[in-house]
């Protein structure tokens, strides 16, 4: 065989092989989507997922709106806002169960060119260029071993289909139906943490303090190179009010006003025609009890255990302006005293009953970023919020002390009785039970004895006619008996005043328990509430008195009864409206 007759055997031989290699590797690689038909799309057990991500275009169509959670050491916390605490357990599993075996409908398309229309564009790698139009919504879900469960991109809903969506995985293009639940792939923040803030009981609430200013605050340098707070003060009034809970009612322990002329505080006691306005201070309470965070953002270091600011936490401009972009500032009250933090709008103190006290410090707006694109899609005008530091402190002066009762003290001259020691008792010797002779003998001439005193006595009693003897009431008192009668009151007492003691003690050690746990769950972070939440709790005076109702203009006007009025002779009959 020639050698050019070689070549072609071999090149043959070639093509064959080619051709072979393709039919077998293309073979099993080609499927038709239609197949998937009937299939899940997604299968894992409920329990699996440790993480989740949803990414998708933010309101203003600008920018990328990326929410995530995940578990680390058995701790659900939420990455995407710098690893606050999540409340995640329930809302987990609810997601997952929203993706979770989910059938595949049918087939909608094969390729990338009709991603747009179905709203299954990928928002990762998106233009965004002020709408989020063919843009979906990317949800990713792994395990512990971080092994993705679900990639998936949700687009449109299905149109007469409700409940159905256009959905594809992240890496293909086939579009597919299914059916799906996408409320259950919550990003509200407030979704996914415990959002009462100060889960605390409104009905042990015992004062309120309202300190209502306003104060613009800057940052200066001093001649020795250190950042200096400089306040311009608006003061304008501050409260302090106690609840009683047997009456339901408020009452003002403490009311200033700030004079404009001169800026010092006037007392400004209630008039005879003034009044607490119940209804706002039961709105404050209800806001309290309710303290809805709607974000948070991480505190600078430098602030001590209870949220002071330590001497040198100016010397790091950076701490310094994160707190007054917030409308907070470190200042010294008292000479030589720590930093406290001032706020820009005023500030609120809950006391409770165990003495734990939460200080609200009210800071700056914190306009939502997109409020402009939701007053274009819902005119509400914009989402207002206020930046809120909080902190805890223990006030020992409000737990109510245990009234004690005097222990009556010994007679003269008598001596606190001590136990008698059983083992001292026992050193004296045994003694027998068993009588002598002697006391045998006596004991007989005693019972001879008694037989005649009984007899005597029953003469006597047959001879009184109302079987009593008249001498028991000249019996003399008994003093040992009366003494031990003392004692055991005593005993009694002082037991009582004990258990009293210790559960005030108990009281006091839970209180700083508490407050150094508030601290550690406040002490890293400011926190984000809306602005109606704050005007529901910082009050002015204004708001919080009010004049008196007018009694005897109500009576006439209403307890009057008309001529012709059936019930008018009738006494004590309510002629209408909540008596």
């Amino acid at each position: 065989m020639s050698e050019s007759s070689k070549s072609l055997s071999f090149l043959a031989a070639g093509v064959v092989s080619l051709a072979a290699a393709y039919f077998v590797s293309a073979g099993p690689s080609e499927f038709d989507p239609a197949d998937k038909v009937g299939q899940r799309l997604n299968e894992f057990e409920v329990d699996e997922p440790k993480s989740l991500k949803i990414v998708k275009v933010a309101a203003s169509g600008t920018k990328l709106d990326e929410f995530e959670v995940a578990e680390q050491g058995g701790v659900w916390t939420i990455p995407s806002k710098q690893g606050y605490p999540a409340d995640a357990t329930e809302q987990m599993a609810s997601a997952a169960t929203g993706l979770i075996n989910r059938e595949i409908l049918r087939v909608q398309a094969k390729t990338a060119d009709e991603h747009a229309a179905l709203g299954v564009l990928n928002p990762s790698t998106a233009e965004l260029k002020g709408n989020n139009e063919g843009v979906g919504t990317r949800v990713v879900m792994t395990d512990a071993e971080d092994k993705t469960l679900v990639d998936l991109v949700v687009g449109n809903e299905v149109k007469d289909s409700p409940g159905q969506y256009y959905v594809r995985n992240a890496n293909q293009d086939v579009v597919y139906v299914v059916a799906l639940e996408p409320e259950k792939l919550a990003t509200d923040f407030g979704q996914w943490i415990e959002d009462d803030l100060l889960k605390l009981d409104p009905f042990n609430i015992s004062q309120i303090y309202i300190n209502d200013y306003s104060a613009e605050m800057s940052l200066a340098v001093s001649a020795n190179g250190r950042l200096v707070p400089q306040v311009s003060w608006d003061r304008r009034g501050q409260m302090r009010l106690a609840y009683d809970n047997k009456d339901a009612k408020w009452r003002p322990l403490e009311l200033v006003a700030f004079s404009r002329q001169t800026g010092e505080p006037e007392p400004r006691p209630l008039a005879d025609d003034e009044e607490l306005n119940e209804d706002v201070l039961r709105e404050l309470r209800n806001g309290l009890d309710d303290l809805l965070i709607v974000d948070v953002e991480r505190k600078p270091t430098g602030l001590s255990a209870d949220l002071k600011a330590g001497d040198d936490f100016l010397k790091d401009r950076a701490n310094a302006e994160s707190l007054a972009d917030r409308g907070f500032a470190p200042v010294r009250i008292e000479e030589g005293g720590p930093m406290e933090i001032l706020s820009s709008e005023g500030e609120a103190i809950c006391t409770m009953r165990n003495g734990v006290e939460y200080v609200l410090r009210f800071g700056k707006l914190a306009m939502d970023s997109d409020a402009d694109a939701d007053v274009a899609a819902d005119g509400s005008g914009g989402k207002l919020n206020r930046y809120l530091f909080v902190s805890a402190r223990f006030n020992e002066k409000v737990v109510e002390r245990p009234e004690l009762k005097d222990v009556p003290p010994l007679p003269e001259g008598t001596d606190e009785p001590v136990a008698p020691d059983a083992t001292a008792a026992a050193e004296e010797g045994e003694t027998s039970d068993e009588p002598t002779e002697d006391e045998e003998e006596e004991e007989e001439s005693d019972d001879s004895d008694s037989a005649e005193e009984t007899d005597e006595e029953a003469t006597e009693d047959d001879g009184d006619a109302d079987g009593k003897d008249a001498s028991a009431e000249d019996k003399p008192a008994d003093p040992e008996a009366e003494l031990e009668t003392l004692i055991a009151e005593r005993k009694s007492i002082q037991a009582e005043n004990d258990r009293l003691l210790d559960r005030y003690q108990e009281t006091l050690k839970e209180g700083r328990k508490t407050v150094d746990e508030l601290n550690e769950r406040f002490g890293d972070w400011y926190y984000v509430i809306s602005e109606d939440v704050y005007k529901q709790i910082h009050l002015s005076l204004d708001q919080v008195i009010k004049k008196k109702a007018d009694d005897k203009a109500d009576a006439a006007a209403g307890s009057a009864p008309a001529d012709d009025d059936p019930l008018s002779g009738l006494p004590n009959l309510p002629l209408g409206g909540e008596q």
